[in-house]
Parts: C-alpha cells; sequence; structure tokens
C-alpha cells in the first residue's frame, strides 16, 4: 500500500508526461481495478486457507500475525525496495496512475484482511501461520499451513523471534 503512495505523490509533484488530468484520470480507474483484484485474489488465499485449517496441537508452535509480516518484510526488503524505485519512476511517466493502481492493490489486500478477521470474530476461531514446517536452514521463504485456536488464545506472547 506504501509503495502505491509514494507513487501516487511522485507522479503528483513531478509533471508527467501524460500530463496531470489524464494520468489521475487513468490512476482512479486503475485503483478501482486494483482494489477489486487484491480482494477477489487474497480473499479466495485466504478462505482456502481457512477451510483447510485444522485445529492447532498443543505442543505446536505458532506465529503471531504481526511477527509473520516483520519476517516477510525482512526477507523481501530489496524487493520492496525495487518495487518502490519502479513505481516511482512510473510516476514521471504516467503522472499518478501506476501508483493508485498499486495503492489500489494494497487497499484490497487490507480490505481482505478486515473480511478475515470478521470470520475469525464470527467463526470464534483465531488462525495462525505454523512455524515448524517449510525450514530451510532456519528461514521460511513462505507462508505455512493455517491452524486455528480458540479466542482465548490472542494474548499468547511469541515463542519465535527472528
Amino acid at each position: 500500500m506504501w509503495i502505491g503512495a509514494v507513487g501516487a505523490v511522485a507522479g503528483l509533484l513531478i509533471p508527467a508526461l501524460t500530463g496531470l488530468g489524464r494520468g489521475a484520470l487513468i490512476g482512479a480507474g486503475l485503483f478501482v481495478v486494483g482494489l477489486v483484484a487484491g480482494v477477489l485474489q487474497r480473499r479466495r488465499w485466504f478462505a482456502r486457507r481457512a477451510v483447510a485449517a485444522g485445529k492447532a496441537a498443543f505442543a505446536v508452535t505458532l506465529e503471531p500475525p504481526h511477527e509473520t509480516r516483520q519476517r516477510l518484510a525482512r526477507g523481501h526488503a530489496l524487493w520492496l525496495l525495487v518495487g518502490i524505485s519502479v513505481t516511482a519512476a512510473l510516476g514521471v511517466v504516467a503522472g499518478p496512475a501506476a501508483g493508485l493502481g498499486v495503492l489500489g492493490c494494497g487497499v484490497g489486500l487490507q480490505l481482505s484482511v478486515l473480511l478475515l478477521a470478521r470470520w475469525e470474530r464470527r467463526e470464534e476461531k483465531l488462525l495462525w501461520a505454523r512455524t515448524d514446517d517449510g525450514r530451510l536452514l532456519g528461514r521460511r521463504g513462505t507462508v505455512g499451513e493455517f491452524v486455528t485456536t480458540g479466542p482465548s488464545a490472542g494474548n499468547v506472547k511469541a515463542v519465535v523471534h527472528g
């Protein structure tokens, strides 16, 4: 989401080849398309994982969502930097259009996470990513399968760090 915001601001601050008016109009359309694509794509991904999630065993190691986000951000820092650079550079060519499209995808992903949180409250289950699978030399590149716990497990302290 922040990558798109940086690209949109760069497109607004620097005169683009397409002009501000046309770039903003195209960007508004791309924002809506990105929003719908982000919601639909991640919603299906979360729904498949939620349906396949089993109850967590007592001895399983779970990773809180903020730990997962931090781990993935550290692991993909170079790609995030490249994304910001490319989107800001596209702001010079296409105005805020590219940035607004990426921003729409980010907002769509956030919306799908909010829908997942509503599902957790409705079902009275919390979804967790397993950390004891998919390890390669102490690092994981993907999110493991999901497991569920009851709502009282929401205040559990993180077991796995870094």
